[in-house]
């Protein structure tokens, strides 16, 4: 009986032992452009995108958020070349509350920086280990965030990189 058992612990111990397992999960490639051109027909805004990113830069996921009682966003979300999340979040008449959710219910910090010509306004949340870069002027009528757990830099290259419309 012993001897049965330690066969089947062995054999258990084989099987599981080639059952192939998950490295990594695929990413699905989006038409970020195409879901872009379809939220904008939608809603009748010009959405952006980042422009002249490397390849480095890969989209994760697009769509446009509802929920109920609140305003419709426009999310698109890229893995950073360091590996982290960058969000890009834009909504119509935004109000102080959507732009706390965007960033993680944080301050400012004080903080105000110029890409392209345009200033933004740093926020960081270091509970949730989250920056945030909210533009100062709407872009093309959007109020526009960019987020997420990339560094600094990676965040401001992203926001640097956006064009509305295209």
């Amino acid at each position: 009986m012993i001897i049965s058992m330690v066969v089947l612990i062995a054999a258990c111990a084989v099987w599981v032992a080639m059952v192939p397992r998950v490295s990594t999960v695929p990413r699905s490639v989006q038409d970020v452009p195409g879901i872009a051109r379809e939220v904008s027909a939608q809603q009748k805004w010009q959405v952006a995108l980042p422009q002249g990113l490397s390849s480095d830069w890969v989209p994760t996921n697009v769509r446009l958020l509802r929920y109920d009682g609140k305003a419709p966003s426009w999310h698109a979300g890229y893995q950073a070349p360091s590996g982290k999340f960058v969000s890009l979040e834009q909504t119509k008449n935004g109000t102080d509350g959507w732009v706390k959710d965007q960033t993680g219910f944080r301050a400012e910090t004080g903080q105000q920086i110029s890409l392209a010509g345009v200033a933004w306004t740093k926020v960081e949340n270091k509970d949730n280990d989250q920056r945030s870069l909210v533009r100062v002027e709407p872009l093309a009528g959007l109020d526009t965030v960019v987020t997420g757990k990339a560094g600094w830099a990676e965040l401001q290259r992203f926001a640097g990189s956006l064009q509305a419309g295209r």
